[in-house]
């Protein structure tokens, strides 16, 4: 009986794994062909997905047009809009100063980051991400003056 027990245990894991609808996947951006773009800004495009009936939000890979990341795909156009505005407020940065952010765990990190510290400037995200290359950015490093950081 405790085998059983384990086992719905691992399955009820990996379905919430699959069934995440803020699971950073790697997507073809030819795959949303067929969508409505909803908003768009720098790279970070909201996609209203009608064949699955959600809104998909694409962050399309600066380095290779064709390939993006889906950072999350909800099924309220209200959640979506207000994820996407806060997305697109703090990652620009992020994107542009290192390669290292265009990967699908560390864009998980960073979107966890956003969603769980809504308070938080992208100096925070940037020290808790650790990613060097993000504090030559001008918006990091502008959200840095007048803190107690520089002193």
């Amino acid at each position: 009986m405790q085998f059983f027990g384990r086992l719905v245990n691992t399955f009820s894991g990996v379905t919430n794994l699959f069934s995440n609808p803020f699971r950073v996947k790697e997507v073809a951006v030819a795959d949303y062909t067929s969508s409505d773009r909803v908003r768009e800004e720098g790279q970070l495009i909201l996609f209203q997905n009608t064949p699955n009936r959600t809104w998909d939000c694409v962050l399309v890979n600066p380095r290779n047009s064709q390939s993006g990341f889906r950072l999350f795909q909800l099924e309220l156009e209200a959640d979506a809009l207000v994820n996407f505005h806060q997305y697109s407020s703090q990652l620009l940065p992020f994107y542009e100063s290192s390669p290292q952010v265009l990967h699908t765990e560390v864009l998980q990190h960073l979107t966890d980051l956003i969603r769980n510290h809504p308070s938080w400037s992208v100096a925070h995200l940037a020290v808790e991400l650790g990613i060097r290359e993000c504090f030559h950015h001008s918006r990091i490093i502008s959200s840095l003056e007048g803190t107690q950081w520089l002193a």
